[in-house]
């Protein structure tokens, strides 16, 4: 499952900079021993200089020289050593961000499982609540009794034959007639037929609306959200996370609420006038922080 990948990723980026962080201070501990050796040279090149000064020799002259050049390698060193600290630091700071993007996208997942769950849940809790309805016999001796009138039958749905586009918008059209159950059960049965085609993610918002509009929470974050993630450049994805913002404040999640107006935010540039007063409303409803 796709929230398993993510939290295996998350535990290798966890080892990736437990292993960098040991390698910085093992770094920081190679600084600080030449810092140390480069002190104990100075040290000696003071005492050397002295020396010379009093004697003279030319084997003092030549040890300082020496002092002197091991000096400026330890310098480079020390260069070098530092130079491989800064690298290892910018490596930690983008490792630990993207293991902040990671631990946010297993977050996402796992609100969306329970989501699941509590739907699947439900559903085997209304169909335990039905009574096992049995056949009663009248007695043989008895006027049968009188035929209770059945209620009407929904209208049967069927796709029409023809090109996914005229399917679609047969679908559509319930929609447009506020006819939402039937809009429901043939977008439904588009977006089943056809999952790959171009009007698939303006099924899923449309599933997505009307459960938000029914009630439905749990459902209409998970179509939402489908559309959100797999259609990042669909033309109804910033009013699918207005929309999605309206579902997790309807489920009590209000910082969810306010990180899903953040990304409308980020990609808005083209939205329309109402739909920013929308989010603006929205925002100070989930009391966002501005």
């Amino acid at each position: 499952m796709i929230w398993r990948v993510v939290a295996i990723c998350i535990l290798t980026l966890s080892v990736t900079i437990e292993v960098e962080a040991q390698s910085r201070a093992e770094l920081a501990l190679k600084v600080e021993r030449l810092e140390r050796e480069m002190i104990a040279l100075e040290n000696r090149l003071r005492g050397g200089a002295a020396t010379s000064s009093a004697t003279g020799a030319s084997a003092g002259a030549q040890g300082s020289l020496d002092d002197r050049t091991l000096l400026a390698d330890l310098a480079a060193k020390i260069g070098t050593v530092e130079r491989q600290m800064r690298a290892m630091t910018g490596r930690m700071e983008e490792l630990e961000h993207k293991q902040r993007q990671l631990d946010e996208a297993l977050d996402l997942l796992r609100r969306e499982l329970q989501l699941q769950q509590q739907e699947a849940a439900d559903y085997r809790a209304s169909q335990a609540a039905q009574p096992n309805s049995q056949p009663v016999t009248a007695p043989a001796d008895t006027a049968p009794a009188a035929k209770v009138d059945e209620a009407p039958k929904e209208p049967e749905i069927s796709l029409p034959e023809g090109e996914p586009s005229d399917q679609y918008q047969y679908a559509f059209g319930f929609i447009q007639k506020n006819d939402l159950d039937s809009g429901f059960k043939a977008m439904d049965m588009f977006l089943k037929a056809h999952p790959d085609d171009s009007l698939a993610g303006n099924a899923k918002f449309w599933l997505g609306r009307i459960h938000l509009l029914k009630g439905r929470l749990p459902q209409a974050a998970q179509q939402l959200l489908a559309l959100i993630e797999e259609h990042p450049n669909h033309g109804k994805r910033a009013d699918a996370l207005l929309d999605l913002a309206d579902v997790l404040i309807g489920l009590g999640s209000k910082p969810d609420a306010c990180n899903a107006l953040a990304e409308f935010r980020r990609s808005a540039d083209n939205a329309s006038d109402r739909l920013k007063a929308r989010a603006e409303r929205t925002a100070a409803e989930a009391g966002c922080a501005t």
